[in-house]
């Protein structure tokens, strides 16, 4: 009895993970093969291949972002060695840095920081199949399964116009990819070729990786010469009033560091890198690393 019910349980799990007959996988088989040309052969293999991570469903329903006090996310981030690691880089690359800085008007401290948050530049751009996460987490996921299914289908296309192997690209639990850590759409959208070779690599060029991060924070509002953190508030101030309208692009921040509240004031630029991810302790995990690097 015990082997016929692990049997059955083997049965099941395999009928779930099997994501070419998922019962939402007709809406995306038939977009990519109708309005995207793809060989129906080819998707169903594709989806069948993919796993179930059931890893990436639980990540994405407890982001560190959305889970860790300040306290906790800065104790990540902001560590000595990976100031020490971040000065190192802009040494490194300061020809490509200045570059982008010059023509984005995004400061070099402000990619390496996001370079240093994203993948410990570089040295950590997962190790998820991209496949893997992006069926998982479109097919699976309770609140934003449409979201991974849009992204699903952009790695689709986005493979096939870099010839990449679909199967083999790996990245986050959450579909985001190389250097950078783009999901699929963004990688489309916003990934540029800065060494010039006429191909778009966010995986082995770091020159294209910190042009495209320049580009995307330019795209996404990034003003040059522009504040970030405009003011810190005493601490004893504990209430914020709507601000004047000439000054509604700012937004109100409150964060706890080793038990002291600290008050800001984030600007447009503030905004720009928290649309890299939607969360303010991220973008202030970004501000302050860039600022240690200019110590």
């Amino acid at each position: 009895m015990k082997t016929l019910l692990f049997i059955t349980l083997l049965l099941n799990l395999s009928i779930f993970a099997d994501y070419s007959i998922h019962k939402d996988s007709e809406k995306v088989i038939d977009e990519l093969v109708i309005k995207h040309g793809f060989e129906k052969a080819y998707v169903l293999e594709v989806l069948k291949d993919a796993k179930k991570r059931k890893t990436a469903l639980s990540s994405v329903a407890r982001p560190a972002e959305k889970t860790k006090t300040w306290d906790d996310y800065r104790a990540i981030f902001i560590k000595k060695k990976r100031i020490i690691d971040g000065k190192k880089f802009i040494k490194i690359n300061i020809d490509t840095l200045e570059r982008a800085e010059k023509e984005f008007g995004v400061p070099k401290e402000i990619i390496t920081a996001i370079l240093g948050v994203e993948t410990n530049f570089g040295n950590n751009m997962g190790s998820y199949r991209v496949i893997d996460s992006l069926t998982t987490l479109g097919f699976d996921d309770p609140r934003r399964s449409k979201f991974f299914r849009s992204e699903l289908i952009q790695l689709f296309l986005l493979t096939r116009e870099n010839n990449l192997d679909i199967l083999k690209i790996k990245g986050s639990y959450a579909g985001a990819m190389g250097y950078s850590q783009f999901i699929s759409s963004s990688y489309r959208a916003y990934a540029i070729d800065y060494d010039g070779d006429g191909y778009v690599d966010l995986f082995n060029s770091i020159e294209d990786a910190i042009g495209s991060i320049a580009n995307y924070l330019k795209r996404h509002g990034w003003k040059k010469e522009g504040k970030i953190v405009v003011q810190t508030f005493p601490n004893n101030v504990r209430k914020f009033y709507k601000p004047h309208e000439s000054l509604t692009q700012f937004i109100p921040l409150t964060f706890n560091e080793n038990g002291e509240e600290l008050h800001f004031i984030g600007d447009d630029n503030f905004r720009a890198i928290a649309r890299y991810n939607i969360s303010d302790v991220y973008a202030m995990a970004v501000y302050y690393l860039s600022e240690e690097f200019k110590k």
